[in-house]
């Protein structure tokens, strides 16, 4: 990053326009009455046992397709068995399955835009491993926001991509939206923060820029503050960490091709 460049922080906008365009041929319709918790006990339990057989073959294709690595996963120990928040940056069309893989339980949900449920066959999977869409509507937000209770409440894992916007191999950190920290404020839920960098060292046979994705400590809600200002100290926490990381990390930091090929605006 250019030192003429602004520095993203906690309070930049996040990013609106996607820069990944998708077939989406189906329409589906996400208001107040969609089940964001599934109700089909044949449907949990196939979920459940797809997502079992899912974790160990991901690891393996995480491995063999990308040369993932994974560092910090010891911050998770103390979290077995319990409900949390997950963050990460968005930066790869399969970046949820570097997740999955690294959190390794199969009751683990991924929050996704609706659009992603419009997708042939992804749409499938999608659905399968957990995925629940984000809804718009003020009444299905209300919904949304009880299901994400409920399951934290069950003690499963939710994650959120706070940046929203996917942008392929975008080194560093953008605008985060405020609805990750809002839940884990709200349901006193601890947040993960994950952050994936690139590296064009011990590529091997991979001739592009391999990733780490790296598990920070998790941040724990405030009580002594008010709800709306435990949700903003969190969504601050939580990117300062990860920015931190992030430059403390031997890493690819520029962006001038992916700026370049987006058509991005640094400087907003």
């Amino acid at each position: 990053m250019s030192d003429d460049v602004k520095k993203p922080t906690a309070e930049t906008a996040p990013d609106e326009k996607h820069v990944v365009k998708m077939w989406t041929p189906y329409n589906i319709k996400v208001d107040e009455t969609y089940k964001f918790i599934p109700e089909s006990k044949a449907f949990i339990r196939f979920s459940n046992g797809f997502k079992s057989i899912a974790i160990p073959l991901l690891r393996a294709f995480n491995k063999l397709v990308f040369n993932l690595k994974v560092e910090g996963k010891e911050n998770l120990d103390n979290l077995k068995g319990k409900g949390y928040i997950t963050v990460c940056n968005h930066v790869n069309l399969m970046d949820c399955g570097m997740v999955a893989a690294t959190i390794g339980r199969s009751d683990m949900v991924f929050t996704t835009i609706p659009e992603n449920f419009e997708i042939p066959v992804v749409r499938l999977l999608v659905k399968a491993l957990g995925g629940i869409p984000i809804p718009r509507g003020v009444k299905a937000l209300e919904k949304f926001s009880e299901a994400v209770g409920k399951m934290l409440e069950r003690g499963q894992v939710v994650h959120f991509y706070p940046e929203a916007v996917l942008v392929p191999r975008y080194n560093g950190l953008r605008g985060f939206r405020r609805g990750a920290f809002s839940y884990a404020a709200k349901f006193d839920a601890p947040i993960v923060p994950m952050i994936i960098t690139f590296s064009n060292k011990n590529k091997g046979l991979h001739r592009k820029p391999t990733p780490t994705i790296h598990v920070l400590p998790p941040v724990y809600p405030d009580k002594n503050l008010s709800e709306r200002e435990r949700s903003n100290q969190m969504k601050k926490e939580v990117f300062d960490e990860m920015e931190k990381k992030f430059e403390q990390t031997d890493c690819l930091k520029d962006n001038t091709e992916v700026i370049k090929k987006y058509g991005l605006d640094e400087n907003k």
